[in-house]
């Protein structure tokens, strides 16, 4: 009768552990699945950047694309980005950007003082035009590749 007893409680434990393995797989295999898509919509939308930033400025060399943000509600993206043009001037500044957009002039420039926050933007207004040569992307999840 003890032996039963202890093969009853053994039965027991084992459907207790059963379950919480299956719920901490469910629960690791919806967060992967969360990741999965913020990564997709990150690509979809960084991909459409790229393109209006080749399409708004001319001698892009390379776009290194950092920080991205999503909000549900209005539904913006937006990320830092760092522009390599063709002269050699960097300029590193936040844009937001909507998947609609085929141009994009819009930023957030960094600096200390107002003089360096319009001295970058003076930089980036020499260069408006059109990128038609392949440009180098670093894309937010540190793979490269050319838009």
């Amino acid at each position: 009768m003890n032996n039963s007893r202890i093969k009853k409680s053994h039965k027991w434990l084992l459907i207790v552990v059963s379950l919480a393995i299956i719920t901490a797989g469910g629960v690791f295999m919806f967060s992967m699945l969360g990741k999965s898509q913020e990564e997709r919509r990150n690509r979809e939308y960084e991909v459409s950047l790229v393109n209006a930033l080749k399409n708004s400025y001319e001698g892009i060399e390379e776009i290194k694309i950092t920080e991205p943000y999503y909000s549900e509600k209005p539904g913006s993206w937006s990320c830092d980005i760092e522009i390599k043009f063709s002269d050699n001037q960097m300029i590193t500044y936040g844009i937001n950007h909507r998947l609609t957009y085929k141009e994009n002039h819009d930023g957030l420039m960094k600096g200390n003082t107002d003089e360096e926050i319009n001295q970058q933007w003076l930089k980036l207004k020499k260069h408006i035009g059109k990128t038609e040569s392949t440009v180098l992307v670093q894309y937010s999840n540190d793979e490269t590749g050319e838009q």
